[in-house]
């Protein structure tokens, strides 16, 4: 009778175990997934940002 609960008490461990490990991987994912969006982001501002000024300057001095 002893075994019988052993391997309950194992496989509802395993069980949890397995569980915690699933909804960490997939907290770990989303991480990553918010970093990347965070660099492109970056990236594309400060892409805009360096173009818009070109931009800016050649209008205003082709304006005057």
């Amino acid at each position: 009778m002893e075994r019988n609960n052993n391997k309950k008490d194992n496989s509802f461990i395993e069980k949890k175990i397995l569980t915690f490990e699933q909804k960490n991987q997939g907290e770990k994912e989303e991480l990553l997934n918010k970093l990347i969006v965070k660099i492109i982001v970056s990236l594309t501002l400060k892409e805009y940002y360096e173009t818009c000024d070109k931009i800016s300057k050649i209008q205003s001095t082709g304006t005057k």
